[in-house]
């Protein structure tokens, strides 16, 4: 059963591939795209050594803010998927913490939370003049959030925990870099090659986190 839902799972990411390349295919981007998140989710609910329940929110969640993307009034939607995302990663950061051996000492999480300000500095001075207003509170904290799961994953991947945990790290960098790329094109200026660069990097992400977190 299991290996029958990730070929299933390989299959659509293959498709929804192919229609970012060939941007003319909306329709196939679009239920390619909504079907990603649950298929994965369910692949890792089959594979899964110790399975969390926080882990399959966290995708799920990743599944309503896919949607909330392709919703057509972005005034609402960019924001309303921003929030499903930064539930998605704050459930992520709740599953690494609680999974670690041992938790790390006090000036650790100092040194993680200065990681997480430089990150988020960058970004947004790359973003501030383009940002909405209405978009630019939530942005400062979905991009600390963001990047706080991303040390998390780093954290994760040297615990010792397996040998699939290290995939967790790379899984927390191309989170950043999709959703940079994601952020720049839609506020600051067209990226070339934008579908494939954005969702190339994004399910790899998303993949990585939950091989990382299903053989840990």
């Amino acid at each position: 059963m299991r290996y029958y839902a990730l070929a299933i799972y390989l299959i659509v990411v293959a498709a929804h591939l192919f229609s970012c390349v060939h941007t003319g295919r909306h329709t196939l981007r679009k239920i390619t795209k909504c079907l990603l998140m649950p298929l994965l989710a369910l692949c890792y609910r089959l594979f899964a050594v110790d399975f969390s329940v926080l882990v399959f929110l966290a995708l799920m969640f990743g599944f309503i803010g896919d949607a909330f993307l392709l919703a057509p009034r972005w005034n609402w939607s960019f924001g309303a998927g921003l929030g499903a995302f930064a539930v998605g990663h704050i459930l992520y950061i709740a599953h690494m913490l609680g999974a670690l051996p041992v938790l790390p000492k006090w000036y650790v999480f100092v040194l993680l939370a200065l990681i997480c300000c430089m990150l988020s500095l960058i970004a947004l001075r790359g973003l501030w003049d383009g940002l909405p207003w209405a978009l630019r509170i939530p942005c400062v904290f979905y991009i600390l959030d963001i990047s706080f799961m991303a040390c998390c994953a780093f954290l994760f991947a040297f615990s010792g925990l397996s040998a699939a945990a290290p995939l967790a790290a790379f899984g927390g960098v191309l989170f950043i870099v999709s959703d940079v790329t994601l952020a720049t094109d839609t506020f600051k200026k067209p990226v070339p090659h934008r579908y494939i660069i954005v969702m190339g990097t994004y399910i790899a992400a998303q993949t990585l986190l939950a091989i990382a977190f299903a053989l840990s």
